[in-house]
């Protein structure tokens, strides 16, 4: 079939369904037979095997060759008056072959993206003659399924279950992150991540977070989600794992402060997110990945000069009564003009600022030429946490109020927290933000939330998402020290991959729990994490007493980036990520281990000839040591115990 250009919109193919333009009768089947056919890749060395045995919804994922990637699983959903995951009968199938897809991402690990895929359209009745499409799209590097439902006799669809699987027979290894219970705080996505074998049970009752990587059978296979972008609730995986099947769970009954039902409701016609699967043979491909993004709708067409990533400077990590104070707000504004980075955070409780207003801080900003961020509780019954504002942003006549006024003032973006809550009335608020903040042109930062589930793409004022256990954790996770080394050098190949990833790095102070790692390994993090807003949370006298060198090392530092690659690494020991904006390239590289190591790098790949500007550290044990360095075919980098390294490559124009 020939090469099509195929501009995907996510909403239309359900109204196509709906008004009958959509033929599935180019290929007709026998009803009365069990279904059985390959799904490939465009360049055939991925393959599915989908079938039907004794009306249940099978499917496999093998090499061109024969080998399992991932073994026999389920698949299926389960709703009130509404089976479709037994007696089901084939009805009609199509597929496109070869499709090319473009985007651009404002933020992120890489701006231009293109996308080659097949798809493929299952048409299934169950024993009511009710109907259900199984949607599948093959990459060369992984696929991604979804149900979608067309209209029909039933308005509405609630669902019960899904009995989708992931089953990986021949075991190996894992890097999991256990899914948070209910608390005032969670869940938030805000475990370590660690290593666990395949088929061992979560730690906690409810199961495993997305995205969760696996080592099986010499490949890295990654699993996660795209959307819901319609009302669905978001879902991870489950407890148990017997034998390396794991199967889909709903969020707890309990989160949201008790509120909400776990399974959604949804009005016909409608389709699930995606269940994104990517596929490597090896860490670098893994990092470029971006299948998240991938699958999600392409935005509206809209200007979108407004939207521009940046560092900010962020008061309240060594301060935390600072917003509500003009006079202890001012050095950080006067940080980020003097470090060239357009934005600050003014975190929560700035309303009762007592020296002044937050007017008189946007102003006093906007004359350094920063742009102001403001913090909101994304309130509604769901979270008791009493900081404010709050009771804003979950009424939609009162929020849209709200931004009009803050685009008035001269506001560039937002921090929302606490959502602490996957349900399907959560998911429906994060989006419902988005949109009202993209129509008064707000910059969007959420926190206590979900993981990135594609949005990024849709709304593209989405600048990161927090999702992860950061650095505002020294100050009161006893364990936080000892297991951040190795956490930070699983994040970049787990957490980070789907998306950018608000761990506020960079910050040299020690609070209630001091750090292990060192300072060149704090200063790498803000180039191995990718934000599209990445807060700088220590304070402006910390930054001011670096060397000059490394002062202008972060001056100006972006924060999206053009492209992205893994060097080196081994996760969970250590790695080394250069990132390019424009004719720049930014190399960091950190050491997750309690042991000095030699890292050998081949930096000719990425400029030919030249200098790196490289800061390590010290040799004393104390700061930190700049000094160019010749580019070679091999160069050799020291790295300490926790220790790291980050560079600077200015390509010849």
């Amino acid at each position: 079939m020939n090469k099509l250009l195929k501009i995907h919109s996510y909403f239309l193919y359900p109204l196509l369904l709906m008004f009958g333009l959509v033929n599935f009768a180019c290929q007709p089947v026998n009803s009365n037979k069990d279904f059985n056919t390959n799904l490939s890749s465009p360049d055939k060395q991925l393959q599915i095997n989908l079938n039907i045995k004794y009306g249940q919804l099978f499917y496999e994922v093998m090499t061109d060759r024969g080998e399992i990637i991932i073994g026999p699983g389920k698949l299926g959903i389960d709703a009130k008056k509404a089976n479709f995951a037994k007696q089901l009968k084939l009805v009609s199938y199509n597929q496109q072959e070869s499709i090319l897809e473009s985007m651009n991402l404002i933020a992120g690990k890489h701006q231009n993206l293109t996308a080659e895929y097949n798809e493929y359209h299952f048409l299934f009745a169950n024993e009511k003659s009710q109907k259900m499409q199984l949607e599948f799209r093959m990459f060369n590097n992984g696929f991604a399924f979804r149900y979608t439902f067309p209209e029909q006799g039933l308005k509405q669809l609630n669902v019960q279950q899904e009995y989708s699987e992931f089953f990986f027979p021949q075991g190996g290894m894992a890097w999991l992150q256990p899914y948070d219970e209910a608390s005032q705080w969670a869940p938030a996505y805000e475990n370590i991540y660690k290593e666990y074998n395949i088929g061992e049970n979560s730690p906690t009752r409810n199961g495993w977070c997305f995205p969760a990587l696996f080592d099986s059978g010499n490949r890295y296979i990654l699993i996660s989600e795209s959307g819901p972008f319609e009302p669905y609730a978001a879902m991870h995986l489950s407890p148990t794992a017997t034998n390396g099947r794991y199967a889909m769970a709903w969020p707890d009954s309990l989160d949201a402060n008790g509120l909400y039902a776990s399974q959604p409701i949804s009005r016909l016609p409608f389709s699930t997110p995606w269940r994104s699967v990517t596929i490597t043979k090896n860490l670098d491909e893994l990092i470029q990945s971006d299948m998240v993004n991938l699958l999600a709708p392409a935005p509206k067409e809209m200007a979108t000069d407004w939207i521009k990533p940046g560092l900010a400077s962020w008061s309240w990590l060594t301060a935390h009564n600072s917003p509500k104070s003009f006079q202890e707000l001012k050095p950080f504004i006067d940080l980020s003009a003097k470090m060239q980075w357009p934005y600050t955070l003014i975190d929560a409780n700035w309303g009762e600022m007592k020296d002044g207003s937050v007017g008189e801080v946007i102003t006093y900003a906007n004359k350094k030429n920063v742009g102001v961020w403001l913090w909101y509780n994304s309130a509604g019954g769901h979270n008791i946490v009493s900081e404010a504002p709050r009771n804003l942003l979950n009424d939609a006549a009162i929020r849209r109020k709200e931004f009009k006024k803050l685009q008035e003032w001269g506001v560039k973006g937002i921090k929302v927290d606490f959502f602490q809550s996957d349900k399907q009335e959560i998911m429906a608020l994060h989006l419902a933000i988005l949109k009202d903040a993209m129509d008064h042109q707000l910059l969007v930062n959420f926190h206590g939330c979900t993981i990135p589930r594609g949005w990024a793409r849709t709304y593209p004022n989405l600048m990161s998402m927090e999702a992860v256990r950061g650095e505002e954790v020294y100050y009161f996770g006893q364990q936080f020290p000892e297991n951040a080394p190795v956490a930070n050098c699983i994040l970049p190949f787990t957490r980070n991959i789907v998306g950018s990833m608000d761990y506020t790095p960079s910050v040299f102070t020690n609070f209630d729990h001091p750090h292990l790692t060192t300072q060149a390994h704090e200063l790498a993090l803000s180039v191995i994490f990718e934000s599209g807003i990445q807060h700088m949370g220590d304070q402006p006298q910390v930054y001011e007493q670096l060397p000059p060198s490394v002062k202008e090392l972060l001056k100006g530092m972006p924060s999206a980036w053009d492209e992205s690659r893994l060097l080196e690494g081994s996760i969970g020991k250590d790695l080394v990520m250069a990132r390019r904006k424009g004719r720049v390239w930014y190399i960091a590289g950190i050491n997750g281990e309690n042991f000095p190591k030699a890292v050998k790098l081949n930096l000719n790949t990425l400029s030919a000839g030249g200098t790196i500007h490289l800061c390590t550290d010290h040799p004393s044990k104390k700061g930190l040591l700049t000094q160019p360095v010749k580019i070679a075919r091999h160069n050799m980098i020291e790295l300490d115990a926790y220790g790291g390294f980050i560079g600077k490559i200015e390509m010849p124009s």
